[in-house]
């Protein structure tokens, strides 16, 4: 599994071997079955966390209903940004959709890293702007657009979710009801 973060931040930036090695000596390596949380709103995130298999989810709970935020596949990054960087409890839940293996690295380890090493600097920086610019992505097409554009977005960036996630789960991050995504999906 570490051969996957490893492969991961090749492909993001090449570092030096030391480097590398640096980051992967404090790398830690967590499992979660089906529907186990990550994270709960009232804690604070310790860990940034590579997805090396599985999907994960995040949401809050607004109106006693969970509101979906994130879908975070293999190969994706997953923290709550809020309470990660402010170092505070946040309102978050992380939660995985599937059996679930996670790369992770615990904050205090991820500021030393990144004042021993201008890599490991600069490939946090490079994750960061790759997740800021797909952020605004996201917010642009999931709350300015039609049920149809919405949908086709998610298409477009998560067809494989289809298969694994419930259609409850699709619909509270398009921000649309069960009943018009199944409407939607039958059009398209």
């Amino acid at each position: 599994m570490l051969e996957t973060f490893l492969n991961y931040i090749d492909s993001v930036y090449k570092m030096s071997d030391a480097s590398k090695n640096a980051l992967a000596a404090h790398i830690y390596i967590k499992e979660f079955e089906a529907e186990e949380f990550i994270l709960k709103a009232g804690t604070t995130a310790n860990f940034a966390c590579l997805i090396a298999s599985g999907l994960v989810r995040s949401y809050y709970i607004k109106n006693d209903e969970e509101v979906t935020t994130k879908f975070l596949p293999e190969g994706s990054f997953i923290t709550s940004i809020f309470s990660f960087y402010g170092r505070k409890p946040g309102t978050e839940f992380i939660k995985t959709v599937t059996p679930t293996q996670l790369c992770c690295l615990h904050y205090n380890d991820l500021q030393n890293l990144y004042k021993q090493h201008v890599e490991i600097n600069v490939l946090g920086r490079i994750i960061t702007e790759q997740y800021l610019y797909f952020l605004e992505v996201e917010l642009y097409n999931l709350r300015k657009q039609s049920a149809i554009e919405k949908y086709k977005f998610f298409l477009k960036h998560y067809p494989h979710i289809l298969q694994s996630c419930p259609l409850k789960y699709i619909a509270s991050y398009l921000g649309i009801s069960v009943e018009t995504l199944s409407r939607v999906r039958a059009i398209h």
